[in-house]
């Protein structure tokens, strides 16, 4: 378990050991979730990817489109860009 302490105007430091763990720089952004009564810091890259899934994923279901049909559309793409690089 790691500590750090809330400053005067509500800022607090990210311990190394955490900021190893998710790779965090100097400039990089975080988010914090809020989930079932706890709060999670993650890379706010991390967290634009999942929206991201998230809303692909619904996309895919209201167009009723399975895993399998995704990932035959996928391996086209795959082929076609193969094939453009070669030319």
């Amino acid at each position: 378990m790691e500590l750090s302490r809330i400053s005067s105007k509500g800022q607090v430091t990210i311990p190394k050991a955490i900021r190893d763990i998710l790779k965090l720089h100097e400039g990089d952004r975080v988010a914090f979730l809020e989930e079932e009564g706890k709060v999670v810091i993650t890379k706010a890259s991390l967290v634009a990817l999942t929206d991201l899934q998230k809303s692909v994923k619904e996309q895919a279901d209201r167009d009723g489109i399975n895993e399998e049909d995704a990932l035959r559309e996928l391996e086209k793409v795959r082929e076609e860009m193969w094939n453009e690089r070669d030319k």
